[in-house]
């Protein structure tokens, strides 16, 4: 058997040397009261491998002991689960140090036909060790997740040019997206027999694309390549080829088809060309030289650009245009001291109400009662209909028009039931509206809008002012300013009303399952002025593209 080492492991030493011995500290503490024999040996051995020999990238030293530890347990002298670990650690060994993707998945194969609900240590999940894992789950049946069959959508270029990089482009199914922690592609070049990894970029939407480099096709022959999209732990979820039935480009001197590229972008320049005789290929503005912006998935003179973004195939097919329906509840803050009096009433925009609804104008009590703690209350309920317009990559501009339910109009108040708003959004994410997904932003708002909040508020009459005696339960004789007698005691419907401007910050996730709908939730707090009370709004809604 060759010995070719490979490169240090991915996972950074320290994580990865305090996971392996700590997994092992817990498992051997766990099983020391009823463990096989050589548990803790095979223990200490695989401890020792991976957690210094395999980290220190003496694959050798690291493949030695952890054969000599299985053949030491023999067939009954180790715990399956402690046999099936040496064994996934022997293949991680063979896969990412040795490069032997052959034995490696023998390896792997043997620990799961020993314990079928083996694991990778998910440090050690590299591409090629996933490779190599996911095949033995595939031979012997253990644990294989029904994601693992399905399809990546990808076309492969039919030809390229020699000296040229290979634009490979693939798309994830959108149900497996979230999960999707990585994509690679292994490729070999021509008259090679060696695979190359490289992990591909997110583009748009679904789509994840790389170029193959130049240095791997300098003569004419065949690119053979496969690509796995994994998760967390490095299962593959979704692939497209294998390496027993790879994809194919042709590389030529004088390809007949059309130079490929990938969907929306530029063609990758033959990397032989004078850099002023080839369009760049770029993602965004800040791939360009100074002067140059990135239209059409190519590097252009800035005065130009609008000549030529007519001929492009890359300007993102984004949805500008947002209606929505949203519904918000208000709820304010509020507080107040001897609310119901007749002066509080006039200046304070307070509205007191007795139970038949009309407007309360008695004389309570000095320090009695009459107050509002301070607190939350319900107030308001809203509906409004919004256009946002997406003006930049990731701020909208726009504005709403609804009308407000639950105000108070008795008693010869006054409510505006009319909402109008004028809002900014600006989404976090770099171009959110080119991908599926969660879209968090920030918010500010200004408009018109009332809004009112009531309470229970609790009077005791004034003795005096009415004609009641001292005892608490002497009943009033002397009418007030409405001709009507107060009772002594009594329980008012107290509503503060703010407003009618407002200015408001906020913060929401838009979460957008299809192209053209997303489902919105904020949170803003406003202020209202001149009548001025600060209101929580949570808000929910449901937004149209076009």
């Amino acid at each position: 058997m060759p010995v070719r080492n490979g490169p240090a492991p991915c996972a950074p030493r320290a994580l990865l040397a305090i996971a392996v011995s700590l997994s092992g500290w817990l498992t051997a503490g766990a099983a020391a009261a009823q463990a096989p024999p050589r548990d803790a040996q095979a223990e200490a051995t695989l401890n020792e491998a991976m957690g210094t020999d395999y980290l220190e990238t003496r694959f050798d030293q690291a493949e030695r002991k952890l054969r000599a530890a299985i053949d030491a347990c023999g067939e009954s002298g180790c715990s399956p689960a402690v046999k099936a670990r040496l064994f996934v650690a022997l293949g991680s060994v063979l896969a990412q140090g040795r490069k032997e993707l052959g034995d490696a998945r023998d390896a792997f194969a043997d620990a799961l036909r020993i314990d079928p609900s083996a694991r990778l240590d998910p440090g050690l999940a590299t591409p090629e060790v996933s490779f190599a894992f996911e095949q033995a789950r595939a031979a012997t049946g253990a644990g294989a997740s029904a994601a693992a069959g399905a399809r990546l959508q990808m076309t492969p270029p039919p030809e390229q040019r020699v000296r040229t990089p290979v634009p490979l482009y693939v798309e994830v199914p959108a149900d497996l997206l979230p999960s999707v922690k990585q994509v690679t592609v292994w490729y070999l070049p021509p008259g090679e027999d060696e695979y190359r990894p490289l992990v591909m970029k997110k583009l748009r939407g679904q789509g994840f694309g790389i170029n193959v480099p130049c240095s791997a096709l300098e003569k004419e022959g065949t690119l053979r390549y496969h690509v796995a999209a994994v998760d967390e732990e490095g299962a593959i979820l979704a692939s497209a080829g294998a390496r027993d039935a790879p994809l194919a480009t042709e590389i030529k001197a004088r390809p007949a088809a059309a130079p490929p590229h990938w969907p929306g972008y530029a063609p990758p320049a033959t990397c032989a060309a004078p850099e002023k005789e080839r369009p760049r290929q770029c993602l965004d503005d800040r791939q360009c030289n100074g002067g140059l912006a990135c239209v059409g998935g190519s590097c252009v003179a800035r005065s130009t650009s609008e000549a030529t973004s007519e001929a492009s195939v890359a300007a993102p097919d984004v949805r500008r245009n947002w209606v929505s329906l949203t519904f918000s509840p208000d709820v304010a803050l509020l507080s107040g001291r001897d609310v119901c009096t007749v002066a509080s009433q006039a200046s304070d925009n307070f509205v007191c109400l007795r139970g038949d609804g009309t407007r309360y104008d008695g004389t309570p009590t000095p320090g009695v009662a009459n107050d509002v703690n301070l607190g939350f209350a319900l107030a308001t309920l809203r509906v409004a209909l919004a256009y946002d317009r997406l003006l930049l990559d990731n701020l909208t501009v726009g504005g709403r028009v609804g009308f407000a339910a639950g105000g108070t109009s008795g008693g010869g108040a006054s409510f505006l039931p009319l909402h109008l708003e004028a809002r900014a959004q600006y989404f976090l994410a770099a171009r959110p509206f080119e991908q599926l997904g969660a879209r968090p932003f920030v918010l500010a708002a200004a408009g018109v809008a009332q809004v009112d909040a009531a309470v229970d508020v609790e009077v005791l009459e004034d003795a005096a002012a009415c004609g009641a005696k001292a005892d608490l339960t002497s009943p009033c004789t002397r009418p007030g300013r409405s001709g009507r007698l107060e009772p002594r005691q009594q329980t008012l419907a107290a509503t503060r009303q703010a407003g009618q401007g407002f200015a408001s910050v906020g913060v929401g996730v838009a979460y957008a399952p299809l192209d053209a709908v997303s489902l919105n939730l904020a949170l803003r707090a406003s202020l209202t002025f001149p009548a001025v009370t600060a209101v929580l709004s949570p808000e929910v809604g449901l937004s149209l593209g076009f």
